[in-house]
């Protein structure tokens, strides 16, 4: 399968990959596998799975709060 994004988008997929040190196509597939995945919980609203992942992270102790990264 072949799918065609624009320039942008494939500039930002290929720093993302050097900077994660990843092949690109090793992370494009894990992201279009990670979206269908949470495209495929169809029984939960939205504010469902954001009470369960917060919910989990009481069970992560010692992670640090996400910021964004501004690069």
């Amino acid at each position: 399968m072949s799918i065609e994004l624009p320039s942008s988008v494939v500039d930002r997929l290929r720093n993302l990959a050097a900077r994660q040190g990843r092949d690109v196509r090793a992370l494009v597939e894990e992201a279009v596998r990670q979206y269908l995945e949470s495209a495929a919980i169809t029984d939960l609203e939205p504010t469902q799975v954001a009470e369960a992942q917060a919910a989990l992270l009481g069970e992560l102790p010692n992670v640090p709060d996400w910021k964004a990264d501004d690069k």
